[in-house]
């Protein structure tokens, strides 16, 4: 199975929700990060949906 990352818009919103709160974590997000994500951490899936603001990262899946 081959993932497909791309941008998206709800995980880039939720990443600059969660830099301007200074905390890691939004409802939106399936995994959020501050610094980049551990590849091994993200499950085989077809598509993710990604987003950042500064060190902050939203997965959806």
């Amino acid at each position: 199975m081959t993932t497909t990352w791309y941008t998206s818009r709800a995980a880039t919103a939720a990443a600059q929700r969660m830099a301007a709160a200074g905390t890691v974590g939004d409802p939106a997000c399936t995994m959020s990060a501050v610094g980049r994500p551990d590849p091994a951490l993200v499950p085989w899936e077809s598509r993710i949906g990604i987003g950042h603001h500064g060190a902050y990262w939203c997965l959806v899946w």
